[in-house]
């Protein structure tokens, strides 16, 4: 870990905790790094790249000497701006805690739950959602590697990964040596629609076999370590083991 003395984290809800140091804080303390955190609970991933790159541009000194982890939420969350300055948690998210200060408002749609908008538009959701993950993670995956940024990315909530046409291209070039679990699973298509419908207090997600979840919602939901019986967020223990998988990673592909 020559030269690196920050870590710096993002991601959204499955990344953050008041209660207890949340999986990427963990991580932190295992790589003796303080962690400074951008998640925030409900953005996309659209906002994850922005608020990223925008840190560094704000504190260029960081870049020879920070290592980054990403958390990506689902693909079907498509982050937006607007003008408005107060706004309830359905609609968008304030900006007020946001690390960096931003000069326009940002807001989160949710495609599972503005299905008429897709249908009058006649938008491809699953299909949009897989194109606008490819390009957020290699735009930050360039951005890393043009600076010789240190990174891990990873999967907090489950994706469908299309690879048709020409999406086997951008599938390709995604640096799996740096994403932990990157290849969808097996039953990830039913895991998406039990998180959006929060279908979890009596329900399990399942997975093909044990040793292979792709995301920190999965891994949680298979191994009971869910904050509660309706909610699908991790347990203390889920953010730490959580981070214990991520520490492996790294050292397998060393990383750092």
């Amino acid at each position: 870990m020559k030269n690196i003395i920050n870590h710096l984290s993002n991601g959204c809800s499955f990344s953050t905790s008041k209660a207890f140091m949340n999986c990427h804080q963990k991580l932190g303390e295992h790589l003796n790094l303080p962690t400074i955190t951008l998640a925030k609970g409900g953005r996309g991933n659209d906002r994850m790249v922005t608020t990223t790159m925008h840190w560094f541009y704000n504190n260029p000194d960081r870049f020879k000497d920070t290592f980054v982890t990403i958390g990506w939420s689902s693909g079907q969350r498509w982050d937006y701006i607007h003008g408005k300055t107060d706004y309830d948690r359905m609609k968008g998210v304030k900006r007020t805690n946001e690390i960096g200060k931003f000069s326009y408002q940002w807001g989160t749609w949710r495609l599972w739950e503005n299905e008429w908008i897709a249908r009058d538009k006649d938008i491809d959701i699953e299909m949009a959602a897989t194109v606008r993950l490819y390009t957020n993670i290699l735009t930050l995956q360039d951005f890393f590697k043009l600076h010789n940024i240190p990174y891990l990315m990873y999967w907090a909530l489950s994706n469908e990964l299309h690879d048709d046409g020409d999406l086997k291209n951008l599938k390709g070039a995604v640096d799996t040596d740096r994403f932990y679990n990157f290849e969808t699973s097996e039953h990830v298509k039913e895991n998406i629609k039990i998180y959006n419908e929060m279908k979890t207090k009596n329900e399990t997600v399942t997975v093909p076999n044990t040793d292979y979840v792709q995301s920190h919602f999965e891994y949680c939901a298979q191994q009971g370590l869910r904050k509660s019986f309706n909610d699908a967020h991790p347990s203390q223990k889920g953010h730490h083991q959580w981070a214990d998988l991520l520490l492996q990673f790294i050292h397998d592909k060393k990383i750092l």
